[in-house]
């Protein structure tokens, strides 16, 4: 695989935290960074994927009403403390 050379500025404290990390696992800046770069590139991606698949839903009509979202939500969130042993009354 190729590589490519990337350089930015960055603030010292972050850097002062990134040196910290790499000593605390053995690691080096690189392989933390990569693996950063990696993770977020990737989660951005996703987004904008959902983002787009939703403009694409939209546009052709599949929409859903904002009361059936809202109940989905709270049932959710009840399943979720019911669960969690805290039942409210």
């Amino acid at each position: 695989m190729t590589s490519s050379v990337l350089s930015f500025s960055v603030e010292t404290e972050l850097v002062n935290q990134l040196d910290h990390l790499a000593e605390a696992t053995d690691q080096n800046r690189e392989y933390h960074l990569k693996r950063a770069l990696a993770r977020y590139v990737d989660s951005e991606l996703r987004y904008f994927r959902a983002l787009t698949e939703g403009i694409a839903d939209a546009e052709a009509g599949n929409l859903i009403d904002l009361d059936a979202v809202k109940a989905k939500w709270v049932t959710h969130a009840e399943n979720r403390i019911n669960q969690k042993g805290g039942k409210q009354s």
